[in-house]
């Protein structure tokens, strides 16, 4: 009986309250108009206690039923929903209200975002490799679970030594995306060491190339210590 799931859009999301009411959202159907009010809305909660993955108003969800914390109370059941589908392909937002046309739905001109959350569309999704995991905020930080690799369309630098062994583990912690020039037809990128705002780079056995230091003086990036008697 608990079976049952839809593709629902989001119009709100409580982000403050007690703990059983953080990360709730109020939805309605594909097909409905944008609502007066969500106070009359039905709500879910996410799906998944150890991770987090909210929604913004406008993108779209899966909900589905499934038992309520006190089983005796309002028949038992109550609705869980799933992190947003992927329609357009963004790590930054992939909403879309059902009001736009074709034409505005493919120039992405408005999206129907409320609150303080505003889109970014500068933030590109990273180029994956075979095997790779990764994990992707809304504002350019991310993390990789990758490797050494070989023969690939778009090299790395952290594969082009070629004394390196394919598959040794790297670990790439990025906070804060490159802006890309206008010029620049992708929408996929790589992590760039030398101009992402921060980075950590976990390596085995490679050789990050052409990285380049914080400064250009030894004080800039070396310290020396004296030990005290």
């Amino acid at each position: 009986m608990f079976s049952n799931i839809k593709a629902v859009r989001v119009q709100e999301i409580i982000m403050s309250g007690s703990y059983d009411v953080i990360g709730t959202i109020k939805y309605n159907n594909l097909n409905s108009g944008k609502p007066i009010s969500t106070s009359g809305l039905n709500s879910a909660r996410p799906l998944f206690y150890n991770f987090s993955q909210y929604p913004t108003v406008n993108e779209i969800v899966y909900v589905l039923a499934g038992p309520r914390n006190n089983y005796n109370q309002a028949g038992g059941i109550m609705s869980y929903y799933l992190p947003p589908l992927n329609i357009m392909g963004s790590p930054n937002h992939n909403a879309i209200p059902n009001q736009l046309t074709e034409e505005e739905y493919r120039n992405k001109k408005e999206t129907g975002l409320k609150g303080y959350f505003q889109e970014r569309p500068h933030i590109k999704p990273l180029l994956p490799y075979e095997g790779d995991i990764i994990v992707e905020g809304r504002f350019g930080n991310s993390i990789r679970f990758g490797s050494t690799i070989s023969g690939s369309h778009q090299m790395n630098n952290w594969s082009m030594e070629t004394s390196q062994s394919i598959g040794n583990p790297i670990t790439v912690i990025r906070n804060g995306q490159t802006i890309q020039r206008q010029d620049i037809k992708t929408n996929h990128i790589l992590e760039d060491i030398n101009h992402d705002n921060s980075s950590i780079y976990l390596c085995s056995n490679q050789q990050i190339t052409n990285f380049q230091k914080a400064g250009i003086e030894i004080k800039d990036y070396e310290l020396s210590y004296k030990h005290m008697l």
